[in-house]
């Protein structure tokens, strides 16, 4: 730093090794390359920052703008807004719109300088002048269009404001049209807004369509091109086009159910708002999204056709609308309870409308509440139509009613949010004698710590439960299970489920799985779940579905288990995707459906489920169901860190397995043995050990050590737990002691693939290689049959393939050839080499148990995996490859005439 400040300072009487000899321009592009590690420099912020100076120094103006964005951002100087304004200032008097709009932009928000709107204005207004004279380079042209696109649109956001003197909806009408011709996003978005509610133009429903597609196009594009830029450097064409598109297909999605949200929005401001009260136009933009994935506007679009509001009544059709929005939302339920009761739109059910009526009142929808408490007759309401109820009632100091009211201005339903009315209201529910009100207000609301007796929260909870209010009692449950009292848990759990509240019907499911304070019984556990999730419980489903995929207290059906994580993924469990993109991987369902799976883990990871984004990173790691990018793997496995204030270890670890990937442009596997080392000395991740077995295996990173190596692989089997001691039977006290912690059983919800109980069966088949090797001292070669069969039983594809090939010879074991092809076969599932084996066997007249079908099939198989010996035999019998084995044998690289992918230019204009 001290270095850096004399330079700056001495330079004009010191020697600067040449420098002076470059033009302000190539002093601008030498800082880039210091400033973004790029072009052979390493990152060096104090070098960027002295050549960008020198570039100002000499008027140059991309050099002024770019310390003022550091001296924003805090990048490698002091955070100074008023020096960040003076050098956009100093960039505009040079001709530079970039520095002109970014000087107007800090006036606009007060941003180093007082803000002034007026000055603001005028300085937008000189850019978007056709008759300025700004000097505008070809490199600067994109990054120009986007100021004049911005300052169009921010002077629309001036005009617009009702509170300005100069507010003009028309004149803003016209800005915001300047700009989204230029591509600006949200300038699209505004008038789609605008058209809808009629600010400043006719309204008109066509338009509004039309302006919210194109701020879902101008978004992607913009977005698209911004990544192009940002991955320019050091990257091939197609590995940006790859980076690319995976990251706009991702924003896509998001866009869509974006652009839904905003016309179920328009769609509630034109039936809520009087002045611009329009039902013909709501139905126009509801109709297309009341599905069961929008309940909202199933709810809204129930009411037009139940009263014939801007569409023809049909109370048939509003009562099918409600059975979608039912499942989510007590709105729904209560005014579908309403239609069932009264028999409009359909046969009267009483039974039913009644349970709904019931399970609305449980979820504090007030309404429901009030009939069901004899107080009124039930009738269709609308949400304006409840909120008057509800005050109305409240003033009449009805317990049920002031709590609800509360939980309203809590959460902003249908009134703006505002915690001390909230506050208040919930108290004086709670002093009125209502207990869901004691226990949502300390839940949500008591904030006291106390060191002395309890605090302001248990007390409101206590009081609650004595109350016999199940949640309350649900939640005393918690706590004690977190403090080891699971007797005392159980038994609040039983009490809470003896009132039907299904979480705890849950959490006793949980106890017999786990045999927590009571005799472990997967049946019984399994029935706990069923009930949980027949009374709706997300969670109970979730369990109910791994009991179903594992076979857990019942017969496994995958089958079954899709469809209880989807029904918890559809009540809201963040988990759910989570468990449906595992199921389908696994290839329980059929073949691993790597591409369906996917988009699941994708949604779980806009959740931010650590492993959605693991699974994900996996994904581009290996190259399943998407093309191999160790760049994207990279990505997901740093956005798992990212969510933990002190990182995680498992994406930690999978971050360092990936500098040891060879293929890997970042392969390093020096740092990766650092970091592992340090993760295997602090403990927090078992598989360091393992990965670094493998690296003293095979000397990479340091001297090949096998008598390390089998130290490690010894530990890390004992992530198997009980089933290495029942393995290995006597010679398990040969190589552990009996103080061995051997690991615990996982969690039911852990990764899809139970990657450490991989690398224990693994580690035992390493160590049997080791043995009959005779690379460790003391052992005799017959001693690594226990370990070998310990992984083959566990499915380890090689290790049984090896341990046929032993009974077929009759190594360290009695010759046995039916034995020896059984295990042989079991491995010619997915193994190549196993594949081999086997259709080489048929056509040496070695084997009977396939026919010539079979034998090419399996050689076919291997070939496509890569197995040239495989694809050599085929040929050689007369087998030609068929075209797809043929492409798959291919080199990677790209065939003549074949498109790279990327056929068209990046449109630098947008970026």
């Amino acid at each position: 730093m001290l270095l850096c400040n004399w330079a700056a300072t001495a330079a004009p009487t010191a020697p600067d090794y040449g420098e002076i000899e470059l033009s302000p321009p190539e002093l601008y592009e030498e800082a880039l390359a210091y400033l973004y590690g790029i072009e052979g420099k390493h990152r060096n912020r104090a070098n960027a920052i002295y050549r960008l100076k020198k570039a100002a120094k000499a008027d140059y103006a991309p050099a002024h703008n770019l310390l003022g964005s550091l001296y924003l951002e805090r990048n490698g100087l002091f955070p100074s807004p008023r020096k960040a304004l003076s050098h956009f200032e100093q960039a505009a008097q040079l001709g530079d719109p970039i520095g002109q709009y970014n000087a107007a932009y800090s006036y606009f928000a007060g941003r180093g300088t007082k803000k002034d709107i007026q000055a603001a204005e005028d300085r937008f207004l000189s850019i978007i002048d056709p008759d300025a004279a700004w000097q505008i380079s070809p490199e600067s042209f994109g990054a120009a269009r986007h100021a004049r696109a911005s300052s169009n649109f921010l002077l629309g956001v001036i005009y617009a404001d009702e509170d300005e003197a100069r507010q003009d909806q028309e004149k803003a009408t016209r800005m915001f049209h300047a700009a989204d011709e230029l591509g600006h996003p949200t300038a699209s978005m505004f008038l789609a807004f605008r058209y809808a509610r009629g600010d400043g133009a006719e309204q008109d429903q066509e338009k509004s369509s039309h302006f919210l597609e194109r701020y879902k196009t101008a978004s992607l594009n913009h977005l698209h091109n911004s990544y192009s830029q940002a991955y320019f450097q050091g990257m091939d064409r197609d590995e940006i086009q790859e980076v690319v598109n995976s990251m706009v297909q991702s924003y896509e999605d998001e866009m869509s159910k974006r652009v839904v949200q905003m016309q179920f929005s328009l769609a509630v401001s034109l039936l809520d708002e009087e002045e611009i009260y329009s039902p013909e136009q709501a139905y126009v933009w509801l109709k297309p999204i009341a599905t069961e994935d929008h309940p909202g506007a199933c709810i809204r679009l129930a009411r037009l056709y139940y009263r014939g509001e801007g569409v023809a009544q049909d109370k048939a059709k509003a009562r099918e609308i409600l059975e979608l929005g039912a499942k989510t939302y007590s709105m729904a339920r209560y005014n579908l309870a309403v239609m069932l009761l009264e028999g409009e739109g359909g046969p009267v059910e009483p039974q039913r409308g009644k349970a709904l009526m019931e399970k609305a009142s449980i979820e504090s929808w007030y309404p429901a509440h009030h009939y069901l408490a004899g107080l009124g007759n039930p009738v269709f309401l609308t949400s304006a139509e409840a909120l008057k109820l509800v005050e109305a009632e409240a003033n009449k100091n009805n317990p049920q009613a002031v709590y609800c009211l509360g939980r309203r201005y809590t959460f902003g339903i249908a009134v703006d949010r505002d915690f001390e009315k909230a506050r208040s209201l919930i108290l004086q529910a709670g002093e009125l004698g209502n207990a869901p009100a004691r226990y949502f207000y300390g839940v949500y609301m008591a904030n006291d710590v106390s060191f002395f007796g309890k605090s302001e929260e248990d007390k409101a909870i206590q009081e609650a439960a004595e109350a016999n209010h199940p949640p309350a009692i649900h939640h005393l449950g918690t706590n004690l299970e977190a403090a080891g009292k699971k007797d005392q848990a159980l038994e609040a759990y039983r009490r809470a489920a003896a009132m039907g509240h299904a979480s705890s019907i849950n959490k006793i499911g949980t106890f017999y799985r786990a045999g927590k304070a009571v005799e472990k019984n997967l049946e019984t556990a399994f029935e706990h779940f069923q009930q949980a999730a027949r009374a709706g419980d997300a969670i109970g489903f979730l369990n109910l579905g791994f009991a179903y995929e594992k076979g857990e207290g019942t017969q496994a059906d995958p089958k079954k288990a899709y469809e209880c994580y989807e029904e918890a993924t559809r009540k809201g469990a963040y988990y759910g995707p989570v468990a449906l993109g595992n199921l389908l991987a696994s290839g329980q369902l059929g073949e691993p459906a790597w591409e369906e799976a996917i988009p699941h883990w994708q949604e779980a990871a806009g959740d931010r489920m650590k492993e959605a984004f693991l699974r994900l990173g996996d994904c581009y790691r290996d190259g399943l169901g998407v093309k191999q990018n160790f760049t994207l793997a990279a990505s997901n496995y740093q956005a798992a860190n990212n969510l933990y204030y002190y990182g995680d270890a498992e994406a930690t670890y999978r971050l360092n397995s990936l500098l040891l990937i060879e293929d890997n442009p970042n392969y390093d596997p020096q740092k990766a043995l650092n970091q592992l080392r340090v993760q295997e000395f602090g403990g927090t991740h078992p598989l360091a050990r393992y990965q670094l077995a493998l690296m003293n295996l095979d000397g990479i990173g340091l001297k090949a050590n096998p008598r390390k190596a089998f130290r490690k692989l010894l530990a890390t089997a004992t992530l198997l737990g009980e089933e290495l001691r029942e393995g290995l039977g006597e010679q398990f006290e040969q190589r552990y002691s009996q103080e061995t912690e051997l690991s615990k059983a996982n969690p039911p919800f852990g990764n899809g693939v139970d990657h450490k109980r991989s690398a224990a069966i693994d580690s035992c088949y390493r160590i049997s290689q080791l043995i009959f090797a005779s690379q460790i001292k003391k052992v005799q070669p017959a001693d690594g049959l226990p370990w070998l069969r310990i992984a083959a039983e566990k499915g380890h594809a090689a290790a049984q393939l090896e341990l046929g090939k032993l009974y077929l010879a009759g190594n360290y074991t009695t010759q046995d050839s039916d034995v020896g092809w059984d295990w042989i076969m079991r491995s010619s599932g997915n193994l190549p080499a196993a594949q081999h084996f086997v259709g080489s066997h048929y056509f040496s007249q070695q084997l009977d148990r396939i026919d010539e079908l079979q034998a090419v099939a399996l050689l076919r198989a291997a070939a496509r995996a890569g197995h040239q010996e495989s694809a050599d035999l085929l040929r050689k019998h007369g087998y030609q490859l068929t075209e797809d084995d043929a492409e798959d044998l291919q080199p990677e690289n790209q065939k003549e005439g074949q498109d790279d992918g990327f056929d068209h230019p990046i449109d630098i204009d947008m970026a």
